[in-house]
């Protein structure tokens, strides 16, 4: 990887069931990911998020807050990750995953479970965690953070600039 190489982005959910955690399945290689995927382009990370576990599991979910963002590099530099981690809020709480894509396998696997697994990234020490933060409550979410969403505004340069080009066609 050269300094040019763009940063690859995926963005996923954290889906939590009582003491389970929304996971999936690849069983060529026997490894548990979060559901998720890249967004599309001009698709923001919390629609990437909700609509890549809606294709992967086929659960409709809320992704309105922030539970973490991780970071993995490749030992050969080879391949940059930045990771958007969505608290997923599950709409329809009864309803079961199902196996929609081909290679993956959704299931909820219990939180006492995730060190027996082969969790990539390995992050089910921070999954434990946020399970217990939403044990005593989700309504102030406390240790995540709010998804602003969109906040690309022009630079005042380039309104002027705007102004300026308008001005000079009229």
């Amino acid at each position: 990887m050269n300094d040019r190489e763009p940063v690859a982005l995926r963005c996923s959910a954290v889906v939590l069931r009582k003491e389970t955690v929304l996971l999936c399945r690849r069983p060529e290689s026997d490894a548990w990911v979060l559901p998720g995927g890249s967004p599309r382009g001009g698709e923001g990370s919390a629609a990437c998020a909700r609509r890549e576990v809606l294709e992967e599991t086929g659960l409709a979910i809320d992704a309105e807050r922030i539970a973490f963002v991780l970071e993995a590099t490749s030992p050969d530099s080879s391949l940059h990750l930045i990771e958007i981690v969505f608290v997923g809020t599950d709409r329809e709480p009864n309803t079961a995953p199902r196996e929609i894509e081909p290679g993956l396998v959704p299931q909820f696997v219990p939180l006492s479970d995730l060190s027996a697994r082969t969790l990539l990234p390995p992050i089910g020490g921070y999954l434990r965690g946020l399970a217990r933060g939403s044990t005593r409550g989700f309504g102030a979410m406390s240790g995540t953070a709010p998804y602003l969403g969109n906040v690309w505004r022009p630079a005042r340069i380039d309104v002027e600039r705007e102004e300026e080009d308008s001005e000079s066609t009229a």
